[in-house]
């Protein structure tokens, strides 16, 4: 077993490497948009400032059956500086996992490479949020330990979501009769007074014209609720615009918007990925709030779902209330940290995970493997 590090500043330089990285994505057990190199990477050049990058993989016999992309930061805690390790992308990543392609060899190895991430920069702690609950790398770290290792595990979010059936009558079916009756009521109200249309991003002009009426939408609900909103930042909407144009060059933005008689006034901002469709954001005109505009949009865009064949609509992180209108089901978002224990940790009541373990850096070295593995196929 041999361990690796990559600098992710030098990926660049990697020749092939969106490719290989996509592709060892796709042979993973847990593949979700937050894990490809697209979010990754253009996460990393809107939020990657002063934060040290590193990719960590193991491997056995020249294949990568583990890699983690982990970020360092360090911040002031009563005075003191203190470090820290994150999966790259938090806390904007809805789900965070490890790229796993065979179980086996990533649980004889997790203790270990937790301990290369710590020793990497001497790290105070190391935090892995929002792990679905369901996955292989919650499986991986419910597991470690060690005389040396305190692991603390806590839920973080909770996820609502919808497993589709194959017609959207059956669906439809399933919600009861007074919720299909107010449905019904608002949809007829709506098409007794508009033309309404459902319609995606490239209706319009460019992907940055439609995620500008996005961002419009979206701020205009939040500011009505007395609310700044998650587009109320430069930073965050120029993050976004870039994702979105390299989602829709792959085929992964599903951007839909309500419009009545050509006006939107609502809209769903979605990734289609790997047979699910992943709810991000949404927004409407409150302005059309008696027509229900918000509760129409996703009732249209589970329809499209359904018609694609797709095996679930994702409402992602948080409880609000409109979600139950639409599921009962939900899943969690588990937490896990593991804590050093040198004397400045101590004092901070925190202990941190220490067992000798050995490992290879070098950009050129590891792309090498790397790139042979990610065109291996799995036994």
């Amino acid at each position: 077993m041999n361990m690796a590090i990559l600098e992710l500043e030098q990926i660049h330089d990697v020749e092939d490497f969106e490719v290989s990285w996509n592709r060892l994505l796709c042979r993973s057990f847990d593949n979700n948009p937050f894990l490809t190199y697209e979010w990754l990477t253009t996460w990393s050049k809107h939020f990657g400032q002063g934060k040290e990058l590193k990719l960590f993989t193991s491997e056995k016999d020249g294949e990568v059956f583990i890699a983690v992309p982990v970020m360092y930061s360090t911040h002031k805690v009563l005075g003191s500086k203190r470090s820290e390790a994150k999966f790259i992308g938090a806390p904007d990543s809805d789900y965070q996992t490890f790229l796993i392609t065979n179980f086996q060899e990533a649980a004889r190895t997790i203790n270990p490479l937790i301990k290369s991430i710590v020793d990497c920069s001497n790290v105070d702690n190391v935090e892995f949020s929002d792990v679905p609950e369901d996955s292989l790398t919650a499986n991986l770290l419910q597991h470690v330990k060690g005389d040396n290792f305190k692991r603390c595990q806590s839920r973080s979010n909770i996820c609502s979501y919808i497993s589709l059936p194959s017609s959207y009558d059956s669906y439809m079916q399933s919600l009861g009769r007074n919720t299909r009756g107010t449905l019904k009521r608002f949809e007829r109200r709506a098409l007794n007074n508009f033309k309404v249309e459902f319609v995606k991003y490239d209706k319009f002009r460019s992907v940055p014209e439609a995620m500008n009426v996005l961002f419009r939408l979206h701020q205009k609900r939040q500011n009505a609720k007395g609310e700044c909103g998650v587009f109320s930042n430069d930073t965050t909407r120029r993050f976004h615009v870039d994702l979105a144009q390299s989602f829709a060059q792959k085929g992964w933005l599903s951007l839909f918007f309500l419009t009545f008689n050509e006006i939107p006034v609502s809209t769903v901002y979605n990734f289609e990925y790997n047979g699910k469709i992943y709810g991000y954001l949404s927004g409407f005109d409150p302005e059309y709030a008696s027509y229900q505009p918000g509760q129409l949009a996703i009732q249209y865009l589970i329809k499209y779902a359904i018609s694609r064949n797709l095996r679930e609509l994702d409402f992602l992180r948080g409880d609000e209330a409109y979600k139950a209108h639409w599921t009962k089901n939900t899943r969690n978002n588990l937490i896990f940290k593991f804590n050093n224990r040198g004397l400045k940790s101590r004092f901070y009541e925190w202990n941190m995970t220490h067992s000798p373990v050995s490992y290879v850096s070098g950009a050129r070295a590891l792309s090498q493997r790397f790139l042979a593995s990610a065109h291996h196929k799995p036994a």
